[in-house]
């Protein structure tokens, strides 16, 4: 038995040492090697370490939160080597006898590497967090999201178990005791505003860019309206800063026409002059200003509202459109019904309970977008089992 316990550790490093690079040719590799890892875990695991990690999970964010908090994964990078606790305690000015009882936390967690007595060192995690964009990710967390979770079983029983659809009765009312909006209550709690815009830059992360797999050039450019100095090649509407138009316009710099961000007014204020893009304040909900546009584009918007107010966006879009030239790319995960990811099925449950709305299958997007009168004409998977597709839809008759 221990000669087998021994070759299977011996195994288990020779694949930790031949890992393939975190690049995004390399998503889908990981993600699968991801998925062994944890049923691997979970085989080994008996009842009582399943229950441990349950139960107590929330014990792990909060000690990285206490570690951002007093700089001590940035004291640690910065060292290059080791640190002892009677140093962190003297950098930080904390008890000596607390600081030994974070740092034995830190590094069971795995999110410090125990280099001797009382001695650690940096490792992948603890530099994750010295990132501005993850960091922020464990104060959202906390402030936000686990308040929400924590509603979640007494919430749905509340509403009988029935799927919610009303997006005003969520979580969100229960958490913290008021009438407010999820987006309202984001923006009066100190610093979370902030938090939440940066982590969200880090959302796509490691996943695949709809520039890198859908066929721009052919599906876009191609029967353009480029005879027309005025006509419009592509708006992102909720698009936030315009990344994404800086991004096609970055990848393709011969993109004709004018490429347009939409946003409500605060958010296009913050985008100042650029040559890359017009920015228009719009709200989504109200008929669209620009007429016949050749690509009407969503990111990560319509998983934010129920499926009634997906289609009232939806319609204010179709009456835009010219029949047989203009089309919605709707940038969204198609969550598979038989192998979903774990962030997925997470980010399904967190849209559910904060906004009462989700991530959707195929079918559910076939659904919602024939609602309306309009049609898939075609889903473009990324690939690699965890990015977003790009659903292309169009008029029925066109």
């Amino acid at each position: 038995m221990a000669v087998e316990h021994a070759s299977i550790l011996a195994q288990i490093q020779s694949v930790r040492d031949s890992l393939p690079q975190d690049t995004a040719q390399n998503v889908r590799a990981r993600s699968e090697l991801l998925q062994a890892a944890k049923k691997l875990v979970a085989d080994l695991e008996s009842p009582g370490d399943i229950c441990e990690r349950v139960v107590y999970q929330y014990v792990e964010i909060a000690s990285i939160k206490v570690a951002i908090d007093l700089g001590i994964f940035q004291i640690l990078e910065a060292a290059h080597g080791r640190k002892s606790v009677a140093e962190l305690a003297e950098k930080t000015k904390v008890d000596p006898v607390l600081m030994g009882r974070i740092m034995r936390s830190l590094a069971s967690l795995l999110a410090v590497d125990n280099a001797g007595p009382e001695l650690y060192t940096s490792n992948k995690v603890s530099r994750t967090f010295t990132i501005p964009k993850f960091a922020a990710g464990v104060k959202m967390s906390l402030d936000w999201a686990i308040p929400n979770w924590l509603q979640m079983p007494s919430w749905l029983e509340e509403i009988g178990y029935k799927n919610p659809s009303v997006g005003n009765d969520t979580t969100v009312k229960r958490a913290f005791k008021t009438d407010e909006s999820g987006f309202e209550i984001i923006s009066r709690i100190p610093g979370l505003l902030d938090a939440f815009s940066l982590h969200m830059s880090a959302f796509h992360e490691g996943r695949a860019n709809w520039l890198d797999f859908y066929p721009v050039e052919e599906e876009m450019f191609n029967g353009f309206h480029k005879e027309d100095p005025k006509a419009t090649m592509f708006i992102d509407i909720g698009g936030a800063l315009g990344s994404e138009v800086v991004a096609l316009k970055q990848k393709y710099p011969h993109c004709p026409g004018r490429l347009i961000l939409e946003d409500l007014p605060y958010v296009v204020k913050q985008v100042g002059k650029t040559d890359a893009m017009e920015a228009i304040p719009y709200d989504m909900f109200t008929p669209q200003p620009v007429k016949g546009a050749r690509v009407y584009y969503f990111r990560n918007v319509l998983h934010d509202w129920t499926d009634d107010k997906c289609r009232e966006v939806l319609r204010t879009v179709s009456a835009a459109m010219t029949p047989g030239y203009s089309k919605i790319l709707i940038n969204e995960w198609v969550v598979s019904e038989e192998h979903p990811t774990s962030f997925m099925t997470i980010m399904d449950l967190t849209m559910m309970c904060v906004w009462a709305s989700g991530e959707r299958t195929a079918a559910q997007w076939k659904a919602l977008v024939e609602s309306v009168g309009l049609r898939i004409a075609k889903i473009y998977e990324p690939g690699d089992g965890v990015s977003e597709s790009i659903i292309e839809v169009t008029l029925k008759d066109g």
